[in-house]
């Protein structure tokens, strides 16, 4: 047999094997070239990731805390607004409660008023009905004075004209 038939493949064998190593390695670098590339552009956007994170974490923290400095001035704001109004509210029931008591004075002295009046028209009706009954009195008193008058001048002209001292003396006898 022919000795070229085993050299030949033997050394195309080994030639392959060369050009294969050769492969091998060439895209073993190209794997690790592209491993490392797909790593960098990871890390990249790892850390594009990592920075956007922070910067939404700051703006979170950021508007928490104006939400908190919004939510605490609206606190302050409500709890000045029931001072405010709890101040209106006593001040206002202060000002009721004054002018209650100066209505209730009032009444009492328009009461007491009322009592006085009442007392002073009783007391001018009772002294009328005391002068009436006085006038009228003075009247009875005066017709039973006229009529004790009538009743007496008749009594003394009936004695003088009974009494021989008020009796007209005869006439004189006739001169003849």
């Amino acid at each position: 047999m022919n000795k070229s038939y085993v050299i030949v493949p033997l050394v195309l064998l080994a030639v392959f094997g060369f050009f294969y190593n050769g492969a091998l390695k060439e895209m073993k670098e190209k794997e690790d070239a592209r491993v490392a590339k797909i790593e960098a552009t990871a890390k990249a956007e790892a850390d594009r990731k990592k920075v956007i994170e922070e910067k939404a974490q700051a703006e979170a923290a950021k508007r928490q805390e104006e939400r908190a400095a919004n939510d605490k001035a609206k606190e302050e704001k409500k709890e000045k607004d029931y001072q405010d109004a709890m101040t209106a509210l006593k001040k206002e029931a202060d000002d009721y409660t004054t002018q209650v008591a100066k209505l209730t004075k009032e009444a009492a002295d328009l009461e007491a008023e009322t009592l006085k009046t009442r007392n002073d028209k009783e007391r001018l009706t009772r002294e009328a009905l005391e002068l009436a009954k006085q006038v009228e009195l003075a009247k009875i008193n005066r017709r039973t004075s006229e009529l004790e008058i009538q009743r007496m001048i008749e009594m003394v002209s009936k004695k003088l004209s009974e009494s021989s001292l008020t009796a007209i003396p005869p006439p004189p006898p006739p001169l003849k």
